[in-house]
């Protein structure tokens, strides 16, 4: 299954189908009728269709869009947008990305636990299995897992790393770990 993560202030927009669209300044792993999970503020609210993806400069971007966004106009949706994207440029090249509810989750779960199946899983826990139990493992995964228990959290270990933008590193190895541990029976 695919991800999309939305800002926590556009939940009740996403909840209530009024957005509809979303502009980012990178290409998602998505295509039209792609399914994907949404996540605002860490939590997981539901399970949403593409209909319609495609490429548009900033300058270009419609009044239509703009509300289908959820925004009352296009200018506040500029604003919106540089405030978050800095120095974008109106000939910047963004994508859109068009889609609809297929399924809103009546309890919202955090997006670690939807990550482990709806377990509460210890990251560093499961690190510490893993260093026990999981021979499939390389020298820096060991290494990566290792630092993850001495800081105490993926996100301080991340940050030990070089920052939060590191912390995808840390859930793939244990997500990897986790899937084998699982076959093997010992999870």
């Amino acid at each position: 299954m695919k991800h999309l993560q939305f800002l926590r202030r556009y939940k009740d927009a996403l909840l209530s189908g009024e957005k509809k669209l979303t502009i980012r300044t990178t290409k998602p792993n998505l295509r039209k009728g792609d399914t994907f999970i949404a996540h605002c503020g860490g939590r997981v609210i539901g399970k949403f269709k593409v209909i319609d993806i495609y490429l548009k400069k900033i300058k270009d971007i419609t009044e239509e869009e703009a509300k289908l966004d959820g925004f009352s106009s296009k200018e506040e949706l500029l604003r919106e947008l540089r405030s978050y994207y800095r120095g974008l440029n109106e000939n910047k090249e963004v994508v859109i990305i068009k889609f609809e509810p297929l399924e809103i989750f009546k309890d919202e779960i955090s997006s670690e636990d939807f990550a482990w199946g709806g377990r509460k899983i210890d990251p560093v826990e499961l690190a510490k299995l893993l260093l026990e139990k999981d021979d499939r493992l390389t020298e820096k995964h060991r290494e990566y897992l290792e630092i993850l228990i001495k800081e105490g959290s993926i996100r301080k270990a991340a940050i030990k790393l070089g920052g939060l933008n590191k912390r995808g590193i840390f859930r793939k190895i244990l997500r990897e770990g986790f899937i084998r541990l699982k076959r093997k029976g010992i999870i």
